[in-house]
């Protein structure tokens, strides 16, 4: 299975960002194979900057605003290139699978005056600290796990042994049990509503006697997740010759089955939709403690590289 990189597309004002900072952020992400793209880099000269724009802030898993008062003038009178972003952005924050996809970032001390109407509900990220405070690699590293979608829950405690994720009851049981497996870390099922259930077109077409029938989740799901879903449920563990395996896609927190109906969702489609849920569930789980240990990893090369320089500078004698 391809792990899937997470693109972030960096929203900003040129003529007051923090240059040092950004830089210093879009490095730390890349670190963690995460896709940053950004116009300065990324758009080529003579290139088509609205299709750039349009296309990037559709596309992209995240949108990071980096916020000044600049920012907020042009998108809040929707002038020039950040105008034209900030408009796209608002029209998107409506449809509720994009809500958290906007990340505000503050370079400096936030306070209202940089902060764009159609972001004013939202938290913003504090990189406000010098870069090599503990606060800053704290702030960027709690930005990085938001999106990589690693639950806060999961971080280690500093300076302690190994913490143990994940349970597994032998060698032979591949289901991972962890302390933080529960409702809120989980994709489940909860329902089906029936006001949401398409009706058939019925016109003698083949096919036309089936319909969607959409399953409410427990939350959204990252693209990740969606990624291995789509390939469990085209190959899944198990199934009846009822199954399709090109039926299915999501929207928001939404499973469709496009192509059935109610009838052989209660008989068929259920059962192999809950197999294939937790399948993905474990799947996805793997990648991300794998994620998880890599970035811990990183972290303590990093430590052990400034315990040993710190130790050397005190032995020098001035």
């Amino acid at each position: 299975m391809v792990f899937y990189m997470k693109t972030v597309f960096i929203s900003y004002f040129r003529s007051e960002v923090n240059k040092e900072k950004l830089d210093r952020l879009i490095k730390l992400l890349e670190e963690s194979d995460i896709r940053v793209i950004i116009d300065e880099r990324n758009l080529e000269i003579g290139g088509d900057l609205p299709l750039f724009m349009e296309k990037n802030l559709v596309e992209s898993d995240f949108i990071i605003v980096i916020l000044t008062s600049g920012y907020k003038k042009r998108a809040d009178d929707r002038e020039g290139g950040v105008g034209y972003e900030a408009a796209i952005m608002a029209a998107s924050l409506s449809k509720r699978e994009t809500i958290k996809k906007f990340l505000p970032v503050t370079f400096e001390t936030y306070r209202d005056e940089i902060v764009p109407v159609f972001l004013a509900s939202k938290l913003a990220s504090d990189l406000s600290d010098n870069l090599d405070s503990i606060t800053f690699k704290g702030a960027v590293k709690k930005l990085k796990r938001t999106i990589l979608g690693i639950s806060m829950t999961s971080q280690p405690t500093p300076k302690a042994g190994p913490s143990k994720v994940v349970r597994v009851a032998d060698e032979a049981d591949t289901t991972l049990i962890s302390d933080n497996d529960n409702k809120n870390t989980q994709i489940m099922l909860i329902s089906i509503d029936s006001d949401e259930v398409t009706q058939p077109r019925n016109d003698g077409a083949p096919g036309s006697a089936l319909y969607e029938v959409p399953f409410r989740l427990n939350h959204y799901p990252n693209r990740t997740w969606q990624q291995l879903f789509l390939a469990n449920w085209r190959s899944p563990s198990q199934f009846t010759l009822m199954h399709r395996g090109n039926i299915a896609k999501i929207s928001g927190d939404r499973i469709i089955l496009d192509g059935t109906t109610i009838e052989e969702v209660r008989d068929y489609h259920l059962k192999t939709l809950k197999i294939v849920i937790q399948d993905t569930n474990k799947q996805y789980k793997r990648l991300m403690i794998k994620e998880q240990q890599r970035l811990d990893h990183d972290l303590e090369i990093k430590n052990k590289q400034r315990d040993k320089v710190r130790s050397v500078i005190n032995d020098l004698r001035f």
